[in-house]
């Protein structure tokens, strides 16, 4: 039954009937008392011991009277490989915490909830096992643990965890080249729930051919008590992202299986307010489970509007056409946290990476939900990916741990509108048989779950044989260049390469997954002087490509890794980034920003003096589409300039917001402040709307 319907664009609404519409909603609904779930942090201090020998099971160290008296206190999240002795330890080790009960709790569901332990898993309360993880080290997963839980007093939580290569996980034995930290490497918690309550929200939501419609989907699963005959619906309010209520609806359950309620909703969003990597705007859905009237649980979501297409050399956002630069960054490089970096540290580094005009990146793995909050309110486009790299990988069975990597890394990241893409794997020699097969099966996995995002992988094999390539089967493609490194050959190989791939997909788009160069094979050239004469040059060749919508340099970072030719235990690494292990920056930190900006420069001219005031002229050229990247129209940009003084004193300051700006063109824009005596040299920025810097030039006398 619909209750109540409204566009928040139907301006000639009355303001009263929007305020007797929402009332009307409210009356029909009675408040229970158990509608916000609770959830308890379980970061922090734990127990933690390795467990060299592997005795552990045999001696039953779950048992809650096992002596603890020797373990150590770590702090969750937690990682051993960036401790001294530990760095070489891949085995296993054990954690256990102790947590008070709670009387309230009695009538609830307990659930516990793991962001990511690195690996395999098995999980005890009060002695007695709930679970296990086997083969994911980096995606999340829940154990609802009601029936083991002690209202009264103490439980006990005890985890293995066993970071041991392995022919059963991915990724397959060593093959991965990053940093394979065994622990409980992201956050833990507690969540407590009513007996019935909404399980997920999966939404999406793509606008028509001229943007003034969206349709809105989403999915909805609650959980139930068996047996339960109470009737059940669900309200749903969205609301958009300047706060007003878009649309409220009494929705019916229309899938129905003892324990699990499932619906469909389908709306109209009309003149949807577009989310955009320069203007990243979040529509929110709250849901209410309603059980005889009564609301009895409520959680909510935040997604965004916005279409994707990879088509005829170009990236189409919106419908616009575009072409983007960016960089990759490999998390768990910090020798002080390793893959137990804090929400708060990966979203300093994502910040670091906005400042170099990174707006579409690529990680090897899956990653932690805070990344992608961050990506969504800051824009920038990214692939997530299931770590299955290098041609070894072949040689395993992994039909159903692959499908725990995409259900794994897909459900939970579903409503992110930054996720343009899956990545299904990496550089797995991409014209074998067994490759066409695992990238099928990938494809018939993810499709399942998410009908709407374009699917790739990022081959290492398209210099050869280009249409046999297992390129052809996804939605566009994606090549790792590294000629002048690990190919060989020069820059002039990679664009005669890009032209072939180019005959042999016509009307593809082409992302560059990965350029640069690592400082690991003697034979070549290595300095930092050398990486930026490479991002020069290939990305030089990457603009002239009709081909290529997108090139992401690799990497952000220098990076640990078990395979590192550089360093040794926790630094055990290898140089490829534009900053080193530390976070320092490089001269191709600001190198790379340069390359990465859509604007190709900004000339300031001599300054003139009338009377008080002095002023200057400013010329913006942007980047083409035609052989130019980046390239994209520039929308609510901020220039800003600053005088200054012999003493370097800034004593004049003024900013305009820029109109929009298509690419390929040029742009002018008078400057002025008061007369400044002795003026010595004049800084001019451009900013995005987000508040990112985007590029900058000087003026100096001569």
């Amino acid at each position: 039954m619909i209750i109540y319907s409204h566009s928040i664009k139907k301006l000639k609404l009355n303001y009263l009937l929007r305020v007797f519409a929402i009332f009307s909603i409210l009356s029909f609904i009675s408040i229970g008392s158990c509608t916000a779930e609770q959830e308890y942090s379980l970061d922090g201090d734990w127990l933690f011991k390795l467990d060299q020998t592997d005795k552990g099971l045999s001696d039953k160290w779950f048992n809650t009277q096992h002596d603890l008296s020797s373990w150590e206190h770590v702090t969750i999240p937690h990682t051993w490989q960036v401790e001294s002795g530990k760095e070489d330890y891949y085995g296993v080790a054990w954690y256990s915490r102790t947590v008070a009960g709670d009387l309230s709790w009695r009538e609830k569901i307990i659930r516990l909830e793991f962001d990511a332990v690195y690996r395999d898993t098995m999980v005890w309360v009060n002695g007695k096992k709930i679970g296990d993880h086997i083969g994911s080290g980096w995606t999340p997963f829940a154990f609802s643990i009601t029936e083991f839980w002690n209202h009264s007093g103490d439980n006990i939580i005890t985890v293995r965890v066993d970071n041991q290569f392995s022919k059963k996980a991915l990724p397959y034995l060593r093959s991965s080249d990053w940093a394979a930290d065994g622990g409980i490497i992201r956050s833990v918690r507690l969540k407590i729930l009513p007996r019935a309550y909404i399980e997920s929200i999966m939404v999406q939501s793509i606008p028509n051919q001229d943007n003034s419609s969206a349709k809105l989907d989403a999915r909805i699963k609650s959980i139930t008590p068996i047996g339960d005959s109470r009737s059940y619906s669900l309200f749903v309010s969205v609301f958009n992202p300047l706060g007003n209520i878009q649309s409220s609806s009494q929705v019916a359950f229309d899938e129905t299986t003892p324990g699990m309620l499932s619906a469909n909703i389908a709306q109209v969003i009309q003149s949807p307010i577009l989310w955009h990597f320069d203007q990243p705007r979040l529509y929110r859905m709250v849901v209410r489970l309603l059980a005889g009237g009564e609301i009895i649980h409520q959680r909510e979501t935040r997604f965004g509007v916005r279409s994707i297409e990879l088509k005829d050399g170009f990236i189409f956002l919106n419908g616009e056409a575009m072409r983007l630069m960016g960089v990759e960054w490999m998390p768990g490089s910090d020798p002080r946290y390793g893959m137990a970096e804090s929400p708060r540290f990966m979203r300093d580094i994502l910040a670091d990476m906005k400042e170099l005009n990174c707006i579409i990146t690529r990680f090897h793995w899956q990653q932690d939900q805070s990344v992608f909050e961050f990506c969504d309110n800051n824009g920038m486009l990214v692939q997530e990916e299931v770590p299955s790299w290098g041609g070894k990988t072949m040689e395993g069975d992994f039909s159903g741990i692959q499908s725990m990597h995409t259900r794994e890394m897909i459900e939970p990241h579903y409503n992110h509108p930054s996720i343009y893409a899956w990545g299904l794997c990496n550089e797995i020699g991409g014209q074998s048989k067994a490759a066409h097969k695992f990238i099928s099966d990938g494809i018939t996995l993810a499709r399942e779950i998410d009908p709407y995002r374009p699917l790739t992988y990022a081959s290492n094999s398209l210099q050869n044989n280009h249409g046999e390539d297992a390129s052809k089967l996804l939605d566009f493609l994606e090549w790792n260049d590294y000629y002048e490194s690990w190919y060989g050959g020069s820059v002039r190989d990679a664009e005669s390469n890009l032209e072939k791939i180019a005959k042999a997909y016509p009307g593809k788009s082409l992302i560059v997954s990965e350029y640069g160069l690592c400082e690991c094979d003697p034979k070549n050239p290595t300095s930092d002087e050398r990486r930026i004469e490479i991002l020069k040059t290939h990305t030089d060749v990457y603009r002239k490509s009709p081909l290529v919508a997108g090139a992401i340099f690799f990497d952000y970072n220098d990076y640990r890794t078990h395979i590192g030719d550089k360093g040794q235990g926790s630094f055990q690494q290898r140089v490829h980034g534009v900053v080193d292990l530390q976070g320092r920056r490089k001269p191709s930190w600001e190198a790379l920003k340069r390359e990465s900006s859509p604007i190709r420069s900004i000339s300031i001219s001599d300054p003139r003096t009338m009377d008080s005031k002095t002023s200057a002229s400013v010329e913006i050229l942007t980047r083409s589409l035609e052989n130019d990247l980046p390239a994209y129209t520039l929308r609510g940009y901020l220039l800003t300039w600053v005088a200054y003084d012999s003493n370097d004193l800034p004593l004049g300051t003024g900013k305009k917001v820029l109109p929009d700006i298509s690419p390929g063109t040029r742009h002018q824009v008078k400057i002025e402040w008061p007369k400044i005596d002795a003026l010595s040299r004049i800084r001019v920025d451009v900013y995005r709307p987000t508040g990112y810097s985007v590029s900058g030039a000087d003026w100096k006398t001569k």
